[in-house]
């Protein structure tokens, strides 16, 4: 298994050009528990791989001991290609998890994913047999969720603000009581959708979910 000894900004092949991404290792010397991918929020939004809820969980993994890669959707940074309503954001996802796997062997695999970033993870979370899924404020007024095949076969967390400004946290509720596959729920009140001043919370949430 490859295994780099400091963190590494580098680029992938995508399904339109290459994507960029950074990868983090865990401590030298070390075997990582598994390899999580991280998936920013939107990208006509100023939604990058730089995102302070994305590094939040990146961290987080990190001190779990999982070995991290975040990445740039196509036409963010200097990620190539256009922004295509989410669905070639599902292939980018695909090929970068394809490209890691090749690299660090077969790892159990992680998805976490912010607002939009959310929705990509669960649209490919049972295609690419994620272990774990993290979804932070799932957009379920913005995206079709209810047509998700969800992750059946993963540890699905969903970590959600009551306080959300840009997906009302009642929808999200009434779309969890619905649903066939229900997450473990981590419910922080004061909350907005970007957890302004709760990223310590976070962190800590994120930690329990992988505990």
């Amino acid at each position: 298994m490859t295994q780099f000894k400091r963190p590494q900004a580098l680029f992938v092949p995508g399904p339109t050009g290459l994507l960029e991404c950074r990868v983090r290792p865990v401590k030298p010397g070390l075997r990582p528990r598994g390899l999580a991918v991280l998936l920013h929020p939107h990208p006509l939004y100023e939604g990058s791989m730089n995102n302070k809820v994305v590094t939040t969980l990146e961290k987080s993994f990190l001190d779990a001991g999982w070995q991290t890669l975040a990445f740039n959707f196509r036409g963010v940074g200097r990620s190539e290609g256009v922004y295509d309503e989410g669905r070639g954001e599902q292939a980018d996802l695909a090929a970068v998890v394809t490209w890691a796997q090749g690299l660090y062997g077969e790892l159990p695999l992680a998805l976490g994913g912010f607002s939009f970033g959310s929705y990509i993870a669960l649209s490919q979370a049972e295609a690419l047999q994620a272990r774990y899924v993290i979804t932070v404020a799932p957009p379920v007024s913005l995206y079709r969720f209810d047509q998700l095949a969800l992750p059946v076969s993963a540890r699905w967390s969903l970590i959600q603000g009551g306080q959300d400004e840009v997906v009302p946290p009642h929808k999200v509720a009434n779309w969890m009581r619905g649903l066939a596959v229900r997450p473990d729920v981590y419910w922080r009140e004061p909350a907005s959708h970007y957890f302004h001043g709760e990223l310590i919370w976070l962190r800590r949430i994120v930690a329990a979910c992988l505990s």
